[in-house]
């Protein structure tokens, strides 16, 4: 199942990517030096944002804030991606996957099923995730076979494509450092959302290509394992994301967390650096580009 789905995924791939590529490299050519920067992770087709949408784009881009690359979580959510993207083609990033959320939720014809559905409408993301996993026990229950499973789909799906990866890895590192070393990574490798751990486990994704995106949890003052590691972190591999509308810092707190947050976060991130907060926002929207090769 698996090798039809991989090989009538890459025919489509190829020429769709390569148009997606150049729009979107004339667009981010105008970008850097001009304030605009990326969120690189959100989810403005999260439903707590109907009716919204609008209001929050023009918020952030009021902010030089002007590129939303999303999270994908299952295929209604794609849908509505797609919906979002139809409003907002110049700012929003589409990205489709199954959510280790979604895996748990769904058994495994619908997994499968799902998988499907995933290899015929990457020609149209510029990622493939959210994927990864999740082994928190309370939010885990009996799904640890099925979310691995999936997760060594996905990667598949991602070495056929090329597509860079959105990972969720929770209280699951040694067992994705495993999978991902045994099934191996796509040429463009990818970016860890959400990245709140040590400098250990830092160096552990920088080895392997992957980028780090760090959110609204740099902002709280007691997090200094990660307030640790980003001072570590060669800018290179840094990413600032708002996961919009959860993990807001302490400015959003009790509140929808929305993209602009991530000025919060560069905030943060310059004083850790010793860096103007504009610095960081050019150097993470310009590793942003070279991720995704715009």
């Amino acid at each position: 199942m698996i090798k039809l789905r991989t090989e009538a995924m890459a025919v489509r791939c190829a020429g769709t990517f390569k148009l997606l590529s150049k729009v979107f490299e004339i667009f981010f050519s105008l970008m850097v030096g001009f304030g605009m920067w990326v969120d690189a992770h959100g989810h403005l087709a999260d439903t707590r944002w109907d009716g919204q949408q609008e209001r929050i784009i023009a918020e952030a881009r009021a902010k030089g804030i002007h590129f939303f690359m999303q999270g994908g979580v299952g295929p209604e959510d794609w849908d509505r991606q797609r919906a979002l993207w139809r409003e907002h083609s110049d700012n929003i990033g589409l990205c489709f996957g199954l959510h280790p959320y979604w895996v748990i939720d769904h058994d495994e014809d619908q997994c499968e099923e799902a998988l499907d559905m995933l290899a015929g409408a990457l020609p149209e993301a510029m990622g493939l995730g959210e994927m990864g996993l999740d082994f928190r026990p309370h939010i885990m229950k009996d799904s640890q076979e099925r979310q691995i499973s999936v997760f060594e789909q996905q990667l598949e799906l991602a070495g056929i494509s090329g597509k860079p990866m959105v990972l969720h890895l929770v209280q699951a590192h040694q067992q994705s450092l495993k999978i991902m070393d045994i099934w191996g990574l796509p040429t463009q490798r990818g970016l860890v959302h959400s990245f709140n751990g040590s400098w250990g486990k830092a160096q552990d994704f920088i080895k392997r290509g992957l980028f780090l995106s760090v959110g609204g949890p740099v902002c709280r003052p007691e997090n200094q394992k990660l307030h640790q590691a980003v001072k570590e972190l060669p800018l290179e591999w840094l990413l600032i994301e708002s996961d919009s509308p959860d993990q807001g810092g302490p400015m959003y707190k009790g509140q929808l967390n929305p993209p602009e947050s991530i000025w919060e976060v560069a905030r943060t991130i310059g004083e850790l650096k010793s860096l103007d907060p504009t610095e960081i926002l050019d150097i993470t929207t310009a590793n942003f580009r070279r991720l995704f090769k715009l």
